[in-house]
């Protein structure tokens, strides 16, 4: 090749680049910007508002880079090539694949259990094999937390369970508590049988610790008589609204009520729902396999309200929050994550129940308008008015904890739930 069809490329390619160069800079300022990313589930960087101490300090540069970075022209589309292309070249094993693991964010009676522990335990070895993926097993296109919790752990978190029954079991208000499992307790197989800590007997070690006149619910082996059922989802860390009906019959066997045959009752779905799980792993098989959220739409005429730190005062608003969806379809459960709100009915029994929760809870709650006259639900995380006013206030009579098994081993969840009672 002569030096002048060498040199005369060379300039193709330097004006080909800076066309690119040039196109891609008045696409990225043209182009409409997003607000939030729905495959990550964050609000994006917005430009940065200038300040002399901003721009001395060079955070105010650094913004700008933040900026850029987050609202490139089609963002979405090339960071799935880019999670394509680092699983293709993830260092596998013949069992495992390893990826670069972080902590996963989101841990004096003998026990009345509803059944018998039938299949209590590991199923047989399927021959399937699993992938751990950033502290998360994906496992059948399925994601599961690992749950280790420890005793000592546990006991803390029935004292302060027990430190809210000594203060109310004496003003009449009946204390419940309930764990909720994690899905990988009914879906380990023999192989993999070391992957988590049992969660039975963490559970165990839980009630055991608490006062006698504290309601315990065995959830966890009503649920496992459903463990062929679509319980939890596929490719987020929560239950669906069956495993949390199955839960909720549990708790009726406890409170003495008739849990509603949801069989009978109209419910809604939100479809193509990609949870949690898989905006962590970004694992190819969970994206094939996506879940639907669906909700039940009660007969009964309820209102619903949402409430604040001020005692006694209420917006009126909707049990669903019917604009959820995509990544964000489990909001649809009391609206999310709201500090506080409230259900009534019309229909009084005398029968009121403050819930403490965390966000498992929200698909539980709306079952138990179908058996009492009022359900406030109070969001452990967030909710920094006074409790224990509020609660005598309401006029409650019963009290239900409800967590997951994460959770109910987590300093932080605990000492947020310890933190209501001022």
């Amino acid at each position: 090749m002569s030096e002048t069809t060498n040199n005369k490329i060379h300039i193709v390619n330097i004006v080909v680049f800076c066309i690119l160069l040039l196109a891609g800079g008045v696409a990225s300022l043209a182009m409409k910007k997003e607000k939030v990313s729905v495959m990550e589930n964050r609000t994006l960087a917005s430009f940065p508002e200038y300040s002399d101490s901003m721009l001395w300090s060079g955070k105010y540069f650094r913004k700008i880079n933040e900026y850029y970075a987050d609202n490139f022209p089609l963002r979405d589309q090339w960071m799935s090539v880019s999670n394509k292309f680092r699983n293709i070249i993830g260092f596998k094993s013949s069992e495992i694949t390893i990826y670069g693991g972080v902590d996963n964010p989101e841990a004096n009676e003998k026990p009345d259990t509803l059944v018998d522990k039938i299949n209590d335990g590991p199923l047989p070895d399927d021959g399937a094999v699993g992938e751990k993926k950033k502290g998360v097993f994906v496992f059948k296109s399925r994601a599961f937390e690992m749950f280790g919790g420890g005793p000592g752990i546990g006991k803390t978190y029935a004292d302060v369970i027990n430190s809210y029954n000594q203060l109310l079991s004496p003003q009449g208000i009946q204390v419940y508590n309930l764990i909720i499992p994690v899905a990988l307790e009914f879906e380990l197989t023999e192989k993999y049988a070391k992957m988590q800590k049992p969660n039975r007997p963490a559970i165990e070690n839980i009630y055991n610790s608490e006062d006698a006149n504290i309601k315990k619910v065995w959830a966890i082996d009503s649920i496992r008589q459903h463990r062929n059922e679509y319980i939890y989802f596929n490719t987020d860390h929560h239950w669906t609204s069956l495993g949390a009906y199955y839960a909720y019959k549990a708790f009726c066997v406890q409170a003495g009520l008739t849990p509603v045959n949801i069989d009978t009752v109209a419910f809604k779905v939100k479809p193509s729902f990609l949870g949690s799980l898989y905006r962590l792993t970004r694992d190819p098989s969970l994206e094939k396999n996506p879940d639907s959220v669906r909700y039940f739409l009660f007969k009964d005429s309820v209102s619903f309200y949402i409430g604040s730190n001020q005692i006694g005062s209420w917006s009126k608003s909707k049990m669903y929050g019917e604009g959820a969806k995509g990544s964000n379809s489990y909001s649809v459960f009391l609206q999310g994550d709201l500090p506080i709100v409230k259900m009534e009915k019309q229909h009084k029994n005398g029968r009121k129940i403050a819930i403490v929760k965390e966000s498992y809870g929200n698909a539980f709650a709306p079952f138990l308008i179908n058996n009492y006259e009022k359900v406030i639900v109070v969001d452990q995380r967030y909710y920094t008015g006074d409790f224990i006013k509020m609660l005598k206030a309401e006029g409650i009579n019963e009290l239900l904890f409800i967590n997951n098994i994460f959770a109910a081993h987590t300093p932080f969840h605990i000492n947020k739930i310890k933190g209501l009672k001022k």
